[in-house]
């Protein structure tokens, strides 16, 4: 699991996909590391306020005072990992990886990585190569570090994701109106979120916007995701106001610190500081998140650098990789650019599985994905090369 999904929710989401990958391998979902210690619980109030007031209207992204609050927001957190602070992203998370493998003495792991979860998965594949069995990445998110060129794919990918959501899904769940009505209906929630006296403030409820468009049910699934519900509140919602659903993702996207010590850990190469207004301003055109997302460049700014970590995969390890067509993480139509990525990297085997469909989690959402993943598992070389999976 990433560090933004408890391994308890994704074992849930798991089991409520049906018997066929449960029934066919025992399945080991394995947290990331720092979820029960300080590094899940070290964001003090005031701190936590900061980050999410990060894109609200007046916050100068270079001014003295944001600085010091920042400051202190990582403060807050180094105070209490006293020199660790960098052992809680995708490399430390690997070395638990392989503890375990000691533990249980096998002489090798059969990976997937789900989201975030795939930094985790592909860093232990750079570590010890010679460990890994196969490898399946399901909407990896991006794990080069490079924290612009991540910020623009989130934003391509929550713009695109939103838009066929809005084109695609009439479900009474999804919301009243043509397409175009359900984007206005969420740019102004996240317009009014702006302001400094939001219930929820902007950054944190695009925080939520776009984890709702990463759990998504897919045209021909026979209900609605508890993302398409939340989307739909929110259109249904009278301006200013952000309905219980929505309140419940926020609240859970702020009980823990880890994403935050995690994401800024996994940060190589970071945006200066006066780089960020100019995103912002540039941004500004691709809204309703291009704003909000520049504003929140920030939020590392003041955090220990990583030493970076080039990728490598062994020619030996067989790679399965799993996409929809637009992620609010991984990004939009980001299937053959990931699958050159990791072919730069070393794999010779990578094997695609294309969900027609914008969201996250597919094998959460897709049985025919969840059919590929148990092929590739059975016989990896035998598997199909590509498979497209309807929406």
């Amino acid at each position: 699991a990433g560090p933004e999904t408890p391994a308890s929710a994704l074992a849930g989401r798991l089991i409520r996909t049906g018997p066929d990958l449960m029934d066919t391998r025992q399945l080991v979902v394995v947290d990331h590391r720092g979820r029960t210690d300080a590094a899940g619980s070290c964001l003090s109030f005031q701190a936590r306020r900061t980050l999410d007031g990060l894109a609200d209207n007046g916050v100068d992204p270079g001014s003295p005072e944001l600085r010091a609050d920042l400051a202190d927001t990582s403060q807050s957190c180094t105070d209490q990992l006293m020199g660790h602070e960098l052992d809680y992203g995708a490399t430390g998370a690997a070395q638990d990886l392989e503890r375990l493998r000691e533990q249980w003495d096998v002489p090798g792991l059969a990976l997937l990585g789900i989201g975030t979860g795939g930094r985790t998965a592909l860093a232990y594949s750079t570590t010890h190569p010679d460990r890994v069995s196969l490898l399946a990445l399901d909407s990896p998110a991006p794990d080069d570090g490079d924290q612009e060129s991540t910020a623009r794919t989130a934003l391509a990918g929550s713009d695109a994701a939103l838009r066929l959501w809005a084109s695609s899904c009439t479900r009474p769940e999804c919301g009243p109106g043509e397409a175009d009505q359900k984007v206005e209906a969420i740019t102004r929630a996240l317009e009014r979120a702006r302001e400094p006296d939001a219930d929820v403030p902007a950054a944190l409820l695009s925080d939520v916007v776009r984890s709702a468009l990463g759990d998504l049910a897919g045209a021909s699934a026979s209900a609605p995701s508890q993302g398409d519900i939340i989307l739909g509140d929110l259109i249904e919602s009278a301006p200013g106001e952000i309905p219980d659903s929505a309140r419940d993702r926020a609240q859970a996207l702020t009980a823990s610190s880890l994403p935050y010590v995690a994401g800024c850990s996994d940060l190589s190469r970071r945006v200066p500081v006066n780089r960020v207004e100019e995103l912002e301003s540039e941004w500004s055109e691709t809204p309703p998140f291009g704003t909000i997302l520049a504003a929140q460049l920030s939020a590392c700014s003041t955090w220990p650098v990583p030493d970076a970590t080039p990728l490598e995969i062994s020619p030996a390890i067989p790679v399965l990789l799993i996409a929809g067509i637009a992620d609010p993480v991984a990004g939009a139509a980001y299937l053959e650019p990931t699958a050159g990525r990791l072919t730069a990297a070393g794999a010779t085997d990578v094997r695609t599985v294309t969900w027609g469909a914008p969201g996250s989690d597919v094998l959460g959402h897709s049985s025919c994905a969840r059919e590929s993943l148990i092929a590739f598992l059975d016989a990896p070389t035998d598997a199909d090369e590509s498979t497209a999976c309807p929406s």
